[in-house]
């Protein structure tokens, strides 16, 4: 890591201020009675915009504490996805704003297609007293086990590839044509 003054630590100052404001405005849950109307649109809403602070929070924390470590390449990626976020959340807010435009069913569809991946590691329902939570760790277990495996198949596959390249690396310089051709060869 450099020791020399980095031309975008304000900008890295910027991004742990925005990330410790997202910090420190994580919802813990949503009450589906308080929100005092029969339609699910607004509790889907909500509860999608909740998950996906939540999501943001943790991909900004960590894409800081990356780029502190200038491990760029991580940085890029959790970045990625807080554009992802960005994008869903707008695309959230424009529903909201355009929601004249449907009718309740266009609605209901249209928040199902985005309910469904947000809910995931970051809420639990309470159906019991109509409210869904917000925080993590609500799926530890299955998300720990399905991430992990998807990590050692990933690695494993890199792993099997690199190393093949290495194994037919050989073969293919045999098969071009050479810069110094040495005495026992002729050049082809």
């Amino acid at each position: 890591m450099s020791t020399e003054k980095r031309p975008w630590a304000e900008d890295l100052a910027e991004a742990r201020q925005f990330t410790a404001a997202l910090s420190a405005s994580l919802p813990s849950k949503v009450e589906i009675a308080a929100l005092g109307v029969l339609s699910k649109a607004p509790f889907q809403l909500l509860t999608i915009r909740e998950a996906l602070i939540w999501r943001t929070e943790e991909l900004a924390r960590n894409a800081c504490d990356a780029l502190e470590k200038e491990d760029f390449a991580v940085t890029a990626l959790l970045t990625r996805g807080i554009t992802e976020s960005a994008a869903m959340t707008w695309y959230l807010m424009e529903i909201l704003e355009q929601r004249a435009q449907y009718t309740p069913a266009q609605l209901n569809e249209k928040l199902m297609r985005m309910f469904g991946g947000s809910k995931g590691l970051y809420s639990k329902i309470d159906r019991a007293n109509f409210t869904r939570h917000f925080g993590r760790g609500f799926r530890a277990e299955l998300a720990g086990g399905e991430l992990t495996r998807a990590l050692v198949g990933g690695l494993m596959a890199f792993d099997y590839a690199y190393n093949k390249i290495a194994d037919d690396m050989p073969m293919f310089l045999t098969e071009l044509k050479k810069i110094w051709p040495d005495e026992n060869t002729s050049a082809k």
